[in-house]
């Protein structure tokens, strides 16, 4: 991505710009870090070949609180059939949930039995701020109204892999036609929160707040919440610590995956736990954004030496709020906090984990397996090796390929396919992006992956 298109954070996503606006930020932008980076970057830092899914696998402690954001919001959100108010009349909503949306979000699958409905027990007076109605007499402690908005939580389901929760957002105006429609027809909103894990020392930016769903009426809208729990049972507080003390003494402290290997230490799940949610802010894109006046033509914005199309450009974004997030030429929001406390029971109920515990004489290879009723995960080994230059493919027993789905490649849906084995191949990352990732589709995939994969293992689940 160009430099000047991470900087402008998402302009290009629905904000129209002039070509020549994107190339001379382009060029500014990358003679200053040319200039500048190197001095900044460590030697761990430098000359790394970094790719997406290292971001996506990395762990988000506290130093790294807010990265996923921007780019998160961007995931698309899966819709279902229940715009039709007579058939959303026939189906008592709260605490049923999952079985309206269970066929169209991305771990998709039957969650009777696995999904527990909250039990909307009594609230307590909100601590702070809004006109928040969750305090008054009989309403449930997982419903609550601040600004005329209703948040209400309605079903959990936790196994060991990953945490979900069902929930409804209540406008107090319609927004529908307010939020962007992505590629897929969806509409993603996005949950700016805070969460907090009883069995954790310390608060843990975990995941993203993309929720998969759909609008039931112009001004309400229900989706899933899921979050992979791995960021969660990994604990940073020795780097956290680390990374203060160096602060303090002036000292810039670089975390790479060796540091993260040394330091950092896994968790244990409880059977229970509590789980605290400040809910901050519900985004979503906007559908029509504002457009931009620039104040003069493209080929006058071209003729611009780049110290007054800096200077310009610098203006723009002060005059329309651009260098803040959230902003009105870009956003849709509702202010909150709203603020839930959950007591979570952790159902392992058709979950297990086949070990596999192969190496190739590379060092590279499969540690286990673990199946839930939504998905598979894989647990590669990297012997002397950074798990970020390599990538997970998995075909199923029919030979097809299993897409991955949330923040994590190794985070497979079972649903649609035949698992009672599959087929796991890691492949050189940047190879895989460059020249076979277009081809996953295609006949002749499984005979490319034999041929290139680095690693191949058939693993029998059932």
């Amino acid at each position: 991505m160009k430099q000047s298109e991470k900087i402008i954070s998402g302009l290009q996503q629905d904000i129209v710009l002039p070509d020549i606006v994107l190339q001379k930020a382009d060029d500014a932008f990358s003679r200053i870090l040319s200039e500048n980076g190197k001095a900044k970057q460590s030697p761990v830092i430098q000359g790394s070949r970094k790719n997406s899914r290292h971001k996506k696998r990395k762990r988000f402690p506290i130093w790294a609180r807010g990265l996923t954001a921007a780019a998160a919001i961007l995931i698309a959100a899966f819709g279902f059939c229940a715009a039709n108010p007579v058939m959303a009349a026939k189906i008592p909503i709260i605490g049923h949930l999952f079985s309206l949306l269970q066929d169209k979000i991305s771990f998709s699958g039957d969650y009777t039995g696995y999904a527990e409905p909250l039990d909307g027990g009594m609230q307590t007076e909100p601590e702070a701020g809004g006109d928040s109605s969750a305090g008054s007499e009989g309403a449930s402690s997982y419903s609550q109204t601040v600004n005329g908005v209703t948040v209400t939580l309605s079903e959990v389901y936790c196994n060991q892999e990953a945490l979900s929760i069902s929930l409804i957002i209540e406008g107090n105006e319609d927004f529908q036609d307010k939020i962007m429609t992505n590629q897929f027809g969806k509409q993603a909103l996005f949950l700016d929160m805070d969460t907090d894990f009883s069995f954790r020392d310390t608060p843990v930016m975990a995941g993203s707040g993309n929720i998969e769903g759909s609008f039931l009426d112009a001004r309400t809208y229900a989706g899933v919440w899921r979050l992979d729990l791995k960021d969660v049972l990994f604990d940073v507080s020795e780097i956290d610590r680390m990374t203060s003390e160096a602060e303090a003494r002036g000292e810039e402290f670089w975390v790479n995956q060796e540091i993260l290997d040394k330091y950092g230490k896994m968790l244990t799940l409880p059977d229970e736990f509590t789980l605290k949610i400040d809910l901050n802010r519900i985004e979503g894109m906007l559908a029509n954004p504002p457009e931009i006046d620039w104040g003069m033509s493209k080929e006058e914005l071209e003729a611009l030496p780049d110290e007054e199309f800096q200077a310009l450009h610098d203006q723009i974004f002060e005059k329309y709020g651009l260098n803040k997030h959230p902003n009105a030429m870009q956003h849709y929001w509702f202010e909150g906090p709203w603020s839930f406390t959950l007591p979570i029971k952790v159902n392992d109920a058709d979950n297990r984990t086949i070990s596999v515990n192969d190496v190739n004489e590379d060092g590279i290879g499969l540690e286990s397996v673990t199946v839930t009723p939504f998905e598979i995960h894989i647990n590669e080994v990297y012997l002397n090796h950074d798990k970020a230059d390599y990538f997970p493919v998995v075909l199923d027993a029919q030979g097809k390929y299993m897409d991955a789905a949330g923040s994590d490649a190794a985070f497979l849906p079972v649903a649609g396919h035949d698992i009672s084995r599959i087929t796991v191949y890691l492949c050189d990352y940047l190879e895989y992006m460059d020249e076979m990732k277009g081809l996953k589709y295609e006949d002749g995939f499984r005979k490319l992956l034999e041929e290139r994969a680095v690693y191949k293992k058939e693993v029998v689940l059932k």
